[in-house]
């Protein structure tokens, strides 16, 4: 995988973590533990209908796209959190799938992102 074919930003996680490919590595591993247990939490919430929960989720995973420069998953991330923030039921719904799909598409590039850091 070449770095224009990644979802996120390699430059962008590099500055982010002053360069450090160690930090950059453990960012990576993060986000693979966040992303599970972010968008678990996203379906649950929404299920018993806690948009504010599924809003903080968002928030939380927004800011781990911005480190990546996971430019669409932070997009989606953003709508998440202020549909969730403004009780928007419906607009959280139609939101939260393209978000799961965007953040996978990420876990699955992190791999040969990690590979590609050393």
């Amino acid at each position: 995988m070449s770095s224009d074919q990644f979802p996120f930003s390699m430059a962008t996680l590099l500055e982010q973590c002053g360069g450090s490919t160690a930090v950059g590595n453990a960012v990576l591993d993060e986000f693979l533990n966040q992303v599970p247990a972010d968008t678990t939490e996203m379906e649950e919430n929404m299920a018993s209908g806690n948009l504010l929960q599924v809003s903080k989720a968002g928030h939380r995973l927004k800011g781990t796209a911005g480190v990546l420069g996971a430019s669409e998953l932070h997009k989606l991330c953003f709508a998440i959190e202020l549909a969730g923030k403004e009780n928007k039921s419906a607009e959280v719904a139609e939101v939260y799938p393209k978000l799961k799909a965007e953040a996978q598409r990420c876990v699955d590039a992190v791999p040969a992102a990690i590979q590609k850091l050393g």
